[in-house]
């Protein structure tokens, strides 16, 4: 059987999503969306950024750069919940990392220079939902892959769908994870459900690579035409 069609251009990533939530990344990840997870994980020294592991072919495993990683142990270094950093880019037997939302070597390194072993390490990815939140706003906003000047490419800013796509995958996710109507994610998912109501109602599509290239496109055009 053939794998399911996906989308060439999607509007987020995992690190938009755990900009956005990210104590609640890893318990938003459905416990089989899990592209990697070892506890062989090394620093070399000198090599603060780069963690590898001889168990894991991260390239094989389709681990990419804006992915992210949750560094677990040793608790001694990685205290509490862990640590979640982004990937900037992922070899055969290695990742490189970096602060979340940040360029390379920015901020505090996540192993002492003198390096580090014993690191267990979990890759989980809400790539299935970031791609479904994309086909839906594609849908939503009449753009189309096939379609010559309304493709994904003819957006005058692609930035305009980030934050709806990921509250879309938010709030999917904060249902699908809430037991009842109290408790802290249940308050979650009534915040960003309003939020995302808020930016659909006010997202304007602007078209060509000034923007000006035909009338912009918003939620309440595209109801009307349908």
């Amino acid at each position: 059987m053939a794998a399911p069609d996906q989308l060439a251009t999607v509007y987020a990533t995992d690190e938009n999503i755990a900009i956005r939530a990210s104590g609640d990344f890893s318990m938003l990840c459905p416990d089989w969306q899990k592209l990697a997870h070892a506890a062989d994980g090394v620093f070399a020294a000198g090599l603060p950024w780069v963690l590898t592991s001889a168990s894991v072919d991260f390239a094989a495993a389709g681990v990419t750069a804006q992915h992210v990683v949750l560094l677990r142990k040793p608790n001694t270094v990685f205290k509490g919940g862990g640590e979640l950093l982004a990937i900037d880019s992922a070899t055969h037997n290695g990742i490189v990392l970096r602060r979340l939302g940040t360029s390379l070597n920015l901020g505090q390194p996540p192993a002492p220079t003198v390096g580090l072993t014993g690191v267990e390490f979990l890759i989980d990815t809400l790539d299935p939902q970031i791609e479904e939140a994309t086909f839906d706003l594609n849908r939503r906003f009449s753009i189309d892959p096939n379609i010559a000047g309304r493709t994904p490419g003819d957006v005058y800013d692609l930035r305009d769908l980030r934050q709806a796509c990921v509250l879309t995958v938010l709030a999917q996710r904060y249902a699908a994870e809430t037991r009842g109507s109290e408790g802290d994610f249940a308050l979650k998912l009534a915040q960003v459900k309003q939020e995302l109501a808020e930016v659909l109602a006010r997202l304007q599509i602007r078209w060509g690579p000034s923007g000006t290239n035909a009338q912009s496109t918003n939620w309440f055009s595209t109801r009307i035409v349908r």
